[in-house]
């Protein structure tokens, strides 16, 4: 991922973080914004790590991958363009629908027609993504399924002028399609393939889409051994129904679960997008903070601030995730005793 495709990122994930204020009490976006800033100043330890977040209605993660760019398909889906170039068309696209509702012709039709308008928070304001609308007809379901925790999921891939773009659906176990509410939508397809996660308790559900064939493992977190090294396991995702799909341990931090994707094109390393926020973030001020009490407080715990113009911050060696957990705790705390 490119520097500036990073940038654009992380501030897609500052907006989606605010919009989803009236959903957590602003702690989402006040931790977003927060992060964001100081992420930036992380340059190759987030940028190349992005996905994730799905900030999703958090990261709703955040998208950090680090992944080496599979070789796109030669033969696009056609479909209605108002440009003289055609991005090649994903993997993503081009396989066939998989999951357990893959036979279920009228569910499909009806989601391939589902609006990707943002959805209206508890307020009746609508959250606003600023995510590319799909071109008319260009829309096709590539996974439909009831998965573990109760809940129904549909991923819809459209082109949007040039580009692919997709958009994920939710809705609970058994959901009619008028009953399904995106998560999430009009992102570009940057690369095959997608991690969605929801991450809204202790263990999640993970689905890896892409090109048939795929094989996938996860590793919730980067620890530390005895003798201070840093280290991941990781464990197969089995195949269900055409994809890898698992039950997992729901990472402590955004940028913590990762996952190893095996095809034919090599490995890609990749970030679960998240569907909410998760349940061990910190509590961030959801209001305005005096940033001259914030910036010794964060000097006291060893990290290095810069304060202008705003407030950033960046750690001087790598954490482990339950240390980066740990940290991220303590930086919140630092905001809240400087509320007025």
């Amino acid at each position: 991922m490119t520097a500036d495709a990073g940038q654009a990122v992380a501030e897609r994930l500052r907006r989606l973080a605010e919009g989803a204020h009236p959903v957590d009490d602003g702690r989402t976006a006040a931790r977003a914004v927060a992060l964001d800033r100081h992420r930036r100043r992380r340059g190759a330890g987030w940028a190349a790590g992005v996905l994730a977040v799905v900030l999703l209605v958090s990261g709703a993660s955040f998208a950090r991958t680090a992944v080496t760019a599979a070789p796109p398909a030669a033969t696009p889906i056609p479909a209605p363009i108002t440009s003289t170039y055609v991005t090649p068309t994903p993997g993503l696209v081009e396989a066939p629908v998989r999951g357990s509702l893959a036979d279920d012709e009228e569910f499909l039709t009806a989601m391939a027609g589902a609006d990707w308008s943002d959805p209206t928070g508890p307020d009746g304001q609508v959250v606003d993504w600023g995510g590319l609308s799909p071109d008319p007809g260009t829309q096709r379901v590539v996974y439909a399924a009831d998965v573990p925790g109760g809940h129904r999921w549909a991923v819809v891939v459209a082109r949007a002028g040039t580009e692919w773009v997709w958009t994920w659906f939710s809705g609970p176990r058994g959901a009619e399609p008028a009953e399904m509410t995106p998560v999430i939508g009009g992102l570009p397809v940057w690369a095959d393939p997608l991690a969605l996660m929801d991450g809204s308790a202790e263990t999640s559900t993970l689905v890896v889409l892409g090109e048939p064939g795929l094989e996938a493992e996860y590793s919730p977190s980067l620890d530390r051994t005895s003798g201070g090294e840093l280290v991941r396991d990781f464990d197969p995702l089995p195949q269900v129904d055409g994809v890898p799909l698992g039950v997992v341990i729901t990472p402590v931090t955004w940028n913590a679960g990762e996952v190893l994707v095996t095809s034919p094109v090599g490995q890609q390393s990749l970030s679960p997008m998240l569907s909410g926020p998760l349940p061990s973030l910190p509590a961030f001020p959801t209001g305005p903070v005096d940033e001259a009490l914030v910036a010794p407080c964060l000097e006291q715990l060893g990290l290095d601030v810069q304060t202008g113009p705003g407030l950033s911050w960046e750690e001087s060696e790598q954490l482990s995730s339950a240390e980066e957990a740990a940290r991220e705790h303590e930086i919140a705390a630092c905001f809240r005793a400087a509320e007025p």
